[in-house]
């Protein structure tokens, strides 16, 4: 028989991890958490354009986590990304998802309203659709009645809670316009009433499942849509202002949502893909679970929330939410893109998932009063610094909104630039024009900063190189267009373009561009592709040609190399080897550029062709693929950089890039 004692040992073990897993949040535990997640997942990119709102998140959270702890690396990240991504939406203004990344840069704004553009292309994009509003309503069960119309022009999914309407409330909060909130207003309100349902207290993803059953017989509220919904609540209700005469509204749909998402929670903290069938994925969800958790801390710390009631939902959230981390960081269990529960498991991965448990994370941290007392504007001030003195050589590329629409990138050898929708009028169309530079760090930011703050002109050289090459309407540094009865018939500037997230030795993104009507085909769409290395001289360069979304195979193209004086441009057509390139002095010091073909590709023809006076065309005619695709690789080499001298070792740069040696340094 066992004594007393040995009884009350073993019930003390049995006890102590139940007391142990009850015990309170820890925030130094919290915190080491956090900054696993946000350094492991920006060290793992995902290759989703700087604009898409998948990232959105991230950046919310990077930036809460950022002004929490007071670690300003965390803010500078979301700097960097602005700053490639030209504190630009993307390019729908009426898609609510192309908005969301608005937030972010806003909420930096309002902490330094010194750096204008923050807020000046946000504002500029968003004028139209204010102008214009679309006025019918809009349900994802029926095709829109009005003309150009598409059924996402107004918030028609639940999703779009989260994306657009805080950035509203940060454009009157940046510019004391009412226009913005009574705009904010009105959509809100169409959406409610069109997806809330008043029993469940919980709102459906879109029109399309009011009705619909689970295969258990039971409603279908998403998890995630409703996380955005309530996440999306509390970052509006920061920044509305406390007289606003709609935040009652807003404060009483929040309380009102709360006791339904806290009843659906589940034993392990967390909530299930289908709030009111737990059954139908009977696994916890990520995204969902962690903007429900940051709801609930962000409503207790800010009044709205009895913090005796709620907390321990909270605790047990967070608890939940760790066993979704790898001891990496890696945030798990996250469902991927889409508008309905679906399966997850261990390695589903989204960089909203990571971005809400970031939110989550720095929410309780802030709830448990352990946040730093360094203010905002000191550790965004510390974080500028940072990246204005990083003169590491990376691959890097930015849309620069603030010149006319400007593409650019750049590693430590060269630099390039294509023309955006504002310079449409002008003579610039879809040639890629060369920078020179003789230093490996980045340049371009520099420039064009210089440039419009202080008129100092990247067209001289100032220490690091400069502008020195004329593109106008040619073709450029190995820009193409549509040959057609022995003349080249060319796209206007790009259309849209986006920056693609990669690691520091990859600069990539692409462009959309279109064409006039040629040969009877109307609606010739080119998607390019052009990604460029570290170390290298030359850019990757992918066009895949449409119609209607379908390929055009067998499509004759010229792609072009510019003189930049036809009288002493040396040109040099190796169509067996599969490339052309130009040698000439500019400026007194030699230019080389090429474009080179894989040797499986045909390069049907070559030839010098006339441009503007002054200066010619080095052509290589070439034919589409199955899959409407052309693949080559275009760059230059400038002397004054000190690596490529000379004609003799640019054409020996070339060689070793074509033929059997082609795209071996991919």
């Amino acid at each position: 028989m066992k004594s007393i004692a040995t009884i009350l040992l073993l019930s003390f073990a049995v006890l102590l991890p139940c007391r142990a897993a009850e015990a309170p949040l820890a925030p130094d535990a919290v915190r080491a958490v956090l900054q696993r997640s946000a350094d492991w997942q920006l060290a793992n990119p995902l290759p989703i354009p700087t604009t898409d709102w998948q990232i959105a998140p991230l950046y919310d959270g990077l930036l809460r986590l950022g002004f929490t702890t007071g670690d300003a690396r965390d803010v500078a990240a979301v700097l960097r990304f602005g700053n490639q991504s030209g504190w630009s939406p993307a390019w729908d203004p009426y898609h609510a998802d192309d908005w969301a990344v608005g937030h972010a840069w806003l909420d930096l704004y309002l902490l330094d309203p010194t750096h204008t553009e923050r807020l000046d292309t946000l504002r500029k994009r968003l004028a139209p659709v204010l102008a214009h509003p679309v006025t019918e309503v809009l349900d994802r069960r029926y095709q829109p009645k009005t003309a150009g119309v598409k059924v996402t022009d107004r918030w028609t999914w639940c999703d779009a809670l989260y994306m657009e309407p805080p950035t509203l409330v940060r454009l009157y909060r940046a510019t004391g316009d009412k226009k913005y909130l009574d705009f904010l207003d009105r959509e809100y309100r169409q959406t409610y009433d069109q997806l809330y349902d008043h029993d469940a207290k919980l709102f459906y993803r879109d029109g399309r499942y009011i009705g619909t059953k689970s295969p258990n017989g039971k409603k279908v509220f998403w998890s995630r849509g409703n996380g955005w919904v309530y996440g999306g609540l509390a970052l509006l209700l920061e920044q509305l202002p406390k007289d606003h005469p709609t935040r009652p509204f807003y404060e009483q749909l929040f309380r009102e949502m709360t006791p339904a998402v806290v009843a659906a929670q589940q034993a392990d903290g967390l909530w299930r893909p289908n709030l009111a069938d737990p059954d139908q994925v009977a696994i916890g969800e990520t995204s969902g679970s962690a903007f429900f958790v940051f709801g609930l801390a962000w409503g207790i710390d800010h009044g709205l929330l009895d913090r005796a009631q709620y907390w321990p939902a909270v605790e047990r959230g967070w608890r939940g939410l760790t066993t979704r981390i790898k001891p990496d960081g890696y945030v798990g269990y996250v469902q991927r893109v889409g508008e309905a529960p679906e399966s997850i498991n261990a390695d589903s991965r989204q960089l909203y998932g990571t971005g809400a448990v970031l939110l989550a994370g720095s929410e309780i941290l802030r709830a448990l009063d352990t946040a730093t007392k360094t203010s905002p504007e000191k550790i965004l001030a510390a974080a500028q610094a940072q990246v204005d003195a990083d003169r590491t050589p990376i691959a890097y590329v930015r849309l620069v909104p603030e010149r006319g629409d400007d593409l650019a990138w750049e590693n430590d050898r060269v630099a390039f630039r294509i023309y955006g929708p504002e310079l449409r009028p002008g003579a610039e169309d879809s040639g890629i024009d060369v920078w020179f530079k003789s230093v490996p760090w980045p340049v371009v930011d520099y420039r064009y900063r210089e440039d419009r703050l202080h008129h100092l002109s990247y067209h001289q050289d100032h220490g690091n190189g400069y502008d020195g090459y004329h593109v106008g309407n040619s073709r450029g540094d190995g820009g193409l267009g549509l040959w057609r009865d022995g003349k080249i018939v060319t796209s206007d500037t790009y259309v849209s373009a986006q920056v693609i997230w990669t690691k520091p030795d990859v600069a990539e993104f692409t462009a959309e561009y279109e064409y006039p009507p040629v040969a009877g085909r109307d609606n010739i769409h080119e998607t390019r592709t052009i990604r460029l290395r570290l170390g290298e001289q030359l850019n990757e360069i992918s066009s895949r040609f449409t119609v209607d979304g379908k390929p055009l195979a067998g499509l004759d193209l010229a792609v072009g190399l510019t003189t930049q004086d036809d009288k002493i441009a040396e040109m040099t057509f190796k169509p067996e080897a599969g490339w052309i390139s130009v040698w000439e002095p500019v400026d007194g010091k030699g230019l080389g550029t090429a474009v080179i073909f894989p040797r499986s590709e045909t390069v049907l023809g070559t030839q010098r062709v006339k441009n503007e006076p002054g200066h010619d065309e080095a052509i290589a005619f070439v034919r589409t693929d199955a899959d409407g695709t052309i693949r080559y690789r275009a760059g230059f080499g400038w002397a004054g950089d000190k690596k490529i001298m000379n004609k003799s070792d640019w054409m020996s740069y070339v060689a070793a890039h074509s033929g059997s040696s082609y795209g071996k340094s991919q």
